[in-house]
């Protein structure tokens, strides 16, 4: 979208430990198959699913200037002149529940972002062991998105535009609730699908409390834009259609196309097409989960 934003994301068959030192503007490797509290920098991002390729890779953002780390309570960061890269991993064996790790998580998550240069959150990445597990309102999503709203409502004023951001399960056995997130200055413009209901909207059926995320997010950074999509998936209205992947997956690009075209009508015209260089990171659920 406009100039290419000074984010560039890249695949390395290189182990993560040698990624890490491999560049001065890196914010994060995110190596998969690893449990999340095994991180070993802030830089450092284990995702705890398994990738489908044979070959091992890492995924690789940089962001092209000079990245500084640290940790603030809860929180391991890495930072650049322009974006924030934060990871929270909570070990759900200290937790009471989800519902209470999620408030925790979301409430360290404010009270970072409000002491950042880069205050404002452009997408979210939540993986929540066992997400579909429990009955009713006790499922294990309901829970989280409970926790979040109730940690997100403690303090209005401070609260952030929805950002884009994703939920998805990862192994039943995993101990860490794992959130993660990119920030920049500039708040984003947020774009909807029109195939689909926005997702604070959605009816109760869904849980006590709507989930709170764009399906979209447009990115500034020094003039430069970038398109960051979330929850796209099959869902048409507020419903997953058909019961099968390629079915799903050729639902989910109609959506992807969707915001595509909406982001280009927000902005004139000048919108991104499949056609340029992208990433698309995709979940396939295990059918025996």
């Amino acid at each position: 979208m406009g100039k290419p934003t000074t984010l560039q994301v890249s695949y390395d068959s290189r182990p993560a430990s040698e990624l890490l030192g491999a560049y001065d503007d890196t914010l994060a490797v995110f190596e998969f198959g690893v449990s999340p509290l095994e991180s070993t920098d802030p830089r450092h991002v284990p995702v705890a699913l398994q990738a489908l390729d044979t070959t091992t890779r890492s995924e690789v953002w940089r962001c092209t200037s000079a990245v500084e780390t640290g940790r603030w309570r809860n929180v391991h960061f890495a930072r650049s002149s322009t974006m924030t890269m934060g990871h929270i991993a909570l070990d759900l064996r200290d937790a009471v529940d989800m519902r209470s790790a999620s408030y925790e998580a979301y409430r360290g998550l404010q009270d970072f972002l409000r002491q950042s240069p880069h205050h404002c959150p452009m997408k979210i990445w939540n993986y929540i062991p066992g997400i579909n597990r429990g009955h009713g309102d006790s499922e294990k999503y309901r829970q989280f998105c409970t926790g979040r709203t109730e940690a997100l409502a403690t303090d209005p004023a401070e609260r952030p535009s929805h950002p884009a951001a994703t939920a998805i399960g990862s192994p039943q056995g995993e101990p860490a609730l794992q959130v993660y997130f990119l920030a920049t200055a500039l708040p984003a413009i947020n774009v909807e699908n029109p195939r689909q209901l926005n997702a604070w909207h959605y009816p109760r059926q869904y849980g006590p409390s709507s989930p709170l995320f764009s399906r979209g997010a447009i990115m500034q950074v020094n003039g430069n834009r970038c398109f960051l999509m979330s929850g796209t998936a099959s869902v048409v209205g507020h419903e997953s259609h058909h019961d099968n992947a390629v079915d799903q997956i050729s639902e989910s690009l109609k959506n992807v196309n969707s915001l595509l075209k909406e982001a280009r009508r927000i902005t004139g015209g000048n919108s991104p097409s499949l056609d340029n260089p992208a990433v698309l990171r995709v979940y396939i659920r295990d059918p025996n989960k």
